[in-house]
């Protein structure tokens, strides 16, 4: 009896999260890797288990998101990539994409291998919009000063216990985490838009959405200055901001090397496509 051989597939997949409930498989809504489980039975008729680099909240966005898992297939990445991609979207019609394939060693492990995360934020304020770029921003229409979120979105660089700032039902172990480096800039082209760039070792869930969430209601004036400090020392959601909506979040790059990750961080370059 011929003994099937196991190899360790890395994909790197995109997905628009606006029809997803996050990444994770959930009972009762539909997930990305629900989706991914479904197109690879249909290529192969074989069932795997998928691990995924990050959870993702529902209607969250990936750019380059990484995952991972073992297969008997004999199908070569190129093969693998042009079979995903015609059955997510010629088949199931899913705004998902396999951009990369690679059969990788066999310790790979998309999550507890990273070391860390990039994510785009996107902001649009005032009351002009445009027709595009706006429904991918969370649209605040009250004054805001963009050099206040930025004073403030600083103060969340570092390692610190962000418990505060976690959802409710966030399970996570530990709180603490490191911020590497948030870098916020306008548009180029249009002023109305803020990107917000954030790197880190981690993140817990709704953590970026409520640090957003937070800076921006302290630039506006609805909370007070010393909200976020006072949130590291109380560890008290309900002293926090509001969650920002999750269709503004991107994820942007996964890390496993160092030097990598290190160069993205100091090059200061700012890379607006895609959002």
């Amino acid at each position: 009896m011929e003994t099937k051989e196991y190899r360790n597939l890395k994909l790197i997949v995109s997905w628009n999260g606006e029809k997803f409930h996050g990444y994770q498989y959930q009972p009762n809504v539909f997930t990305v890797q629900e989706a991914l489980n479904k197109a690879w039975e249909i290529l192969t008729n074989e069932t795997v288990t998928l691990c995924g680099c990050s959870r993702l909240d529902a209607g969250v966005h990936a750019q380059h998101y990484v995952l991972n898992f073992h297969t008997v297939t004999q199908l070569t990445a190129e093969r693998i990539i042009k079979g995903f991609n015609g059955i997510l979207h010629a088949n199931l019609a899913l705004d998902i994409s396999v951009y990369h394939a690679e059969f990788v060693d066999s310790n790979f492990h998309s999550r507890f291998q990273s070391i860390g995360k990039h994510y785009r934020y996107l902001i649009w304020y005032g009351f002009s919009e445009h027709a595009i770029l706006t429904k991918r921003c969370w649209h605040v229409r009250s004054k805001l000063s963009l050099e206040d979120v930025k004073i403030y979105l600083s103060q969340f660089e570092g390692e610190h216990d962000f418990a505060a700032f976690r959802a409710s039902d966030c399970s996570a172990k530990t709180t603490v985490r490191q911020i590497f480096k948030i870098d916020a800039w306008t548009h180029p082209i249009y002023p109305e838009m803020l990107i917000i760039d954030i790197w880190g070792d981690g993140f817990l869930k709704n953590m970026i959405r409520n640090i957003v969430g937070t800076s921006v209601e302290i630039a506006s004036g609805k909370r007070n200055k010393n909200t976020i400090t006072e949130a590291f020392i109380h560890k008290d959601r309900s002293q926090t901001g509001v969650c920002a909506p999750s269709w503004a979040l991107t994820l942007m790059e996964v890390y496993y090397d160092k030097n990598q990750m290190n160069q993205k961080l100091q090059n200061n370059k700012k890379e607006l496509a895609p959002c």
